[in-house]
């Protein structure tokens, strides 16, 4: 098991009541498949399945399907961002 640090920003963080989790994974494993398990393992973590939720993976952007490399040491999760 590899722990990382899981950071939520935003709304999301106010949605899911904290800032940061360390996660324990279990690797290989997509960012989706890491969504799943935080929606199981925190109490409002329901939040990172509604739509539009975006990713990073130390700092660069992810998609949902990108596998999670062992060397990552962050990983965040924001919700979608509107311009104006």
């Amino acid at each position: 098991m590899l722990k990382v640090r899981v950071v939520f920003f935003a709304s999301l963080k106010e949605s899911i009541g904290q800032s940061e989790y360390i996660a324990e994974l279990s690797l290989p494993m997509s960012i989706c498949e890491l969504k799943h398990q935080l929606a199981n393992e925190l109490d409002k973590g329901q939040a990172l399945l509604e739509k539009g939720i975006q990713s990073s993976i130390d700092f660069e952007f992810a998609r949902d399907a990108d596998i999670v490399p062992e060397s990552v040491s962050e990983v965040a999760f924001f919700p979608p961002v509107t311009g104006g």
